[in-house]
C-alpha cells in the first residue's frame, strides 16, 4: 500500500496541531503551508471527533479507534482524492492515542470565543518567516478561525514582506477555507470547500496534553501544557495558559531530522478580549469575495515553455494533470522541501510545451492514489495556470499574469485543458499541445555531483538565485560531467508505464 501525502504547501502561511487521531492525519497532509487536507480523514472525523472525547476507559476508546479504522478504509476504496494511508500507519497512530488518554489528566480549557493581536516566526521546510504582526480570531463553538498577518522571510527577498489572511471554517458545502495574499481585490486568493479540507479545531491538541511547569511572558505568570507524538512523525505541541484560561504562547514543530516535512511556528498574543465574535471578523477578503477565481491573461498569442518536473518511474512520463516550474520556477522548490533523500532518487525531465498565453489561477494537481488529478475552481482546469515560485514574489494576483523573474513560474497543465494531437493551442480552444521531454537526468547528478544543494545555500536570501540557475542550466545543456553536465537517462516505455507512485507533490 502506498502513503501518499499531498500537500499543498504554502509558504509562510500558519500551520496548526490538531493532533486527534483524524486530525494529525489531517496535519500530515495539510503542508503548507497550510491547506489541502486529507478526505479520508474528513470521512471519518466526525466519527472520532463526535465519539472520542466520551470515552469512558481505554477499551472503549479502542473499540472506537478500531471502527475509526474501517470507516477510513471503506473511505480510501470510495476514492476520496489526495492519500491512501496503510493500516499500519492508523494503527500506529490509534496506539499513541490511546497511550496518551491512559495518561490523560484534566485538560486545560481555553475561552470559547476571543481575539487578540498576534505575533510570530517560524520555519516551514526549509523557509523561516520573522517579526509576523496581526490579528488572531477563535470562535470554537461555531468551528472557525481566522489569523492574518504580514511577516518577512528570508528566502527569496528578506526585504519584501509577505501578507496573509486565512480563514477557517467548518461550513459544510460552501467554500470554508480562504486563503488571500494581500488586501486588494487583485492580490489573489485561494478557496477551498470543507470537503476539500476537513475542520479541525488549532487547540483540541491541548486535550491530551501534560501540564508542564510555569513561566512568565509578557509579565504574566501562565502554566505550559506539552503534548508530543513521536510516530508516525514527531510532533511537538506546547501552549502557556494564564490562571484566567487566557492563552498567551502557542509554540509548534514537526519533524525530526531528514523528514521531508518539518518546521515549526511560534505565536505570542497580545491584549485578547474574551466574548461574542461579530460576523465581520470572519468575512471574506476582498480577493476571495470578489477576486477568486482570477480572471484569466491577456491573450499574447501562443508561446513555447521550457518547463522542468521531479518525477520517477513507474509514473509514466506525461505532462498532463501535473505541475512544473521554469528554472528559478523549479529551484524555488528544490533548494527547499525538494532536497530531501526521497527526491535525490528521481529523475528531472526537461519539458518544452506550446501553451496559450491566457494563463489562468494555478491549480493544484497531485496524484490521489489511482491517478493524477488537478482541483481548483472550473476555469483553471481550462486553461495552462501560472504562479510565482512558492507564491512569494512581487507579482500581483500570485504571479498569474507576471513574468516572475524574482522568484520563477510554476505552471498547471490539466488534462482538460490538453488539446488534441495536431491542434495548436489558442485562446479560446484548447491551452496547451505539442508537450515533448527533452532530456532527462538523475536529480543526484544536479543536486549532489554538480553540487546544486550547496550553491542554493550561497543564493538563499538573493533572488533570483542566479549561481543556482547556472548549475541547473548548465546540468541540462552539456552531458559531459567535465563542463557541468549530466548525462541523459535512458527511458523505455516498461520503466514508466503503471499508476502507483509514492511521490510527494507542492
Amino acid at each position: 500500500t502506498t502513503v501518499i501525502i499531498t500537500p499543498l504547501y504554502l509558504a509562510l502561511t500558519n500551520t496548526f496541531f490538531s493532533v486527534s487521531t483524524v486530525d494529525f492525519l489531517a496535519f500530515s497532509c495539510r503542508f503548507a503551508a497550510t491547506m489541502v487536507r486529507c478526505g479520508l480523514a474528513a470521512a471519518a472525523s466526525a466519527l472520532l471527533l463526535a465519539d472520542l472525547g466520551g470515552a469512558s476507559d481505554i477499551l472503549a476508546a479502542a473499540r472506537m479507534l478500531e471502527t475509526f479504522r474501517t470507516e477510513a478504509l471503506q473511505a480510501a476504496k470510495l476514492g476520496f482524492p489526495f492519500v491512501s494511508i496503510p493500516l499500519e500507519l492508523l494503527q500506529m497512530v490509534a496506539d499513541t492515542e490511546v497511550e496518551n488518554m491512559a495518561s490523560h489528566q484534566s485538560p486545560p480549557t481555553i475561552p470559547k470565543q476571543w481575539y487578540g493581536s498576534l505575533f510570530c516566526e517560524g520555519s516551514i521546510m526549509g523557509i523561516d518567516f520573522k517579526d509576523g504582526h496581526g490579528t488572531w480570531y477563535y470562535d470554537g463553538p461555531g468551528q472557525r478561525y481566522r489569523t492574518n498577518y504580514t511577516a518577512r522571510e528570508n528566502y527569496f527577498d528578506p526585504a519584501l514582506p509577505q501578507y496573509r489572511d486565512m480563514v477557517i471554517a467548518n461550513v459544510s458545502g460552501s467554500m470554508g477555507q480562504n486563503l488571500s495574499f494581500g488586501p486588494g481585490i487583485d492580490d489573489g486568493c485561494m478557496r477551498f470547500a470543507s470537503s476539500q479540507m476537513n475542520y479541525s479545531d488549532p487547540f483540541a491538541w491541548m486535550k491530551y496534553s501534560k501540564a508542564s511547569g510555569q513561566k512568565v511572558i509578557q509579565g504574566k505568570t501562565c502554566t505550559v501544557y506539552k503534548f508530543d507524538l513521536m510516530k508516525p512523525m514527531e510532533v511537538h505541541a506546547e501552549a502557556c495558559v494564564t490562571d484566567d484560561k487566557i492563552p498567551i504562547e502557542l509554540n509548534q514543530t514537526f519533524g525530526g531530522p531528514g523528514s521531508k516535512f518539518n518546521g515549526g511556528n511560534y505565536y505570542q498574543f497580545f491584549d485578547v478580549v474574551v466574548g461574542d465574535l461579530p460576523e465581520a471578523a470572519f468575512a471574506p477578503s476582498a480577493a476571495c469575495d470578489k477576486g477568486w477565481p482570477h480572471q484569466p491573461c491577456e491573450d499574447k498569442g501562443v508561446q513555447t515553455l521550457d518547463t522542468y518536473r521531479i518525477w520517477a518511474p513507474p509514473e509514466p512520463q506525461v505532462l498532463d494533470n501535473r505541475d512544473t516550474g521554469d528554472v528559478m520556477g523549479d529551484l524555488s522548490f528544490v533548494c527547499t522541501q525538494g532536497s530531501g533523500p526521497m527526491y535525490r532518487t528521481k529523475l528531472i525531465t526537461h519539458w518544452r510545451v506550446t501553451v496559450s498565453t491566457k494563463f489562468v489561477q494555478y491549480a493544484l494537481c497531485n496524484f490521489n492514489g489511482t491517478d493524477n488529478v488537478c482541483i481548483g475552481a472550473p476555469s483553471t482546469l481550462h486553461g495552462v495556470g501560472r504562479r510565482s515560485g512558492q507564491l512569494c514574489g512581487r507579482g500581483p494576483a500570485m504571479g498569474q499574469c507576471s513574468s516572475n523573474d524574482d522568484v520563477g513560474s510554476q505552471f498547471s497543465f490539466p488534462r482538460e485543458a490538453q488539446c488534441p494531437a495536431g491542434v495548436q493551442p489558442s485562446a479560446g480552444g484548447c491551452a496547451w499541445g505539442g508537450a515533448e521531454p527533452v532530456k532527462t537526468i538523475h536529480a543526484s547528478c544536479l543536486m549532489e555531483d554538480r553540487g546544486l544543494l550547496k550553491t542554493c545555500l550561497q543564493d538563499i536570501g538573493k533572488a533570483p538565485f542566479k549561481e543556482a540557475m547556472k548549475v541547473w542550466e548548465q546540468a541540462f545543456q552539456s552531458d559531459d560531467p567535465s563542463q557541468g553536465g549530466c548525462p541523459p537517462v535512458s527511458l523505455t516505455p516498461a520503466a514508466t508505464a503503471g499508476a502507483e507512485i509514492v511521490e510527494v507533490i507542492v
